[in-house]
């Protein structure tokens, strides 16, 4: 027979998974949905946060904003991508863990997504 403690950490395990699953929420209209897409890609067993930015056009200049789930801005990049696919890539370690926000503006759109560090 499992001991109590063996299921708690079972049961944790599995809610844990499931939080890592589940599909980040994206804020956008229907107009700039249809115009670009932003993914990010924040699993458990990797180090790395992989942020994918497809547009149906060139992009051109674009502000990417990282808050924390208290509001406060952890990364701030301002740039250029001339075509139509920007990917970053960042080191977990640099965002505090929980719940984060990712906010993507560009000429053509206005995209927030959140996500979950572990």
């Amino acid at each position: 027979m499992r001991s109590p403690k063996l299921v708690t950490i079972g049961l944790t395990t599995v809610v844990l998974m499931c939080l890592l699953s589940a599909p980040s929420q994206t804020y956008a209209s229907p107009e700039e949905k249809a115009k670009a897409s932003v993914s990010v890609d924040c699993k458990q067993g990797s180090g790395l946060v992989q942020v994918n930015i497809l547009s149906t056009r060139k992009i051109g200049k674009i502000h990417l904003v990282v808050k924390d789930a208290k509001g406060k801005a952890v990364y701030i990049e301002e740039g250029k991508a001339m075509s139509e696919e920007l990917v970053r890539r960042f080191d977990k370690g640099m965002f505090p863990k929980g719940a984060v926000t990712l906010t993507v503006e560009a000429r053509d759109f206005n995209i927030t997504q959140e996500f979950v560090v572990q």
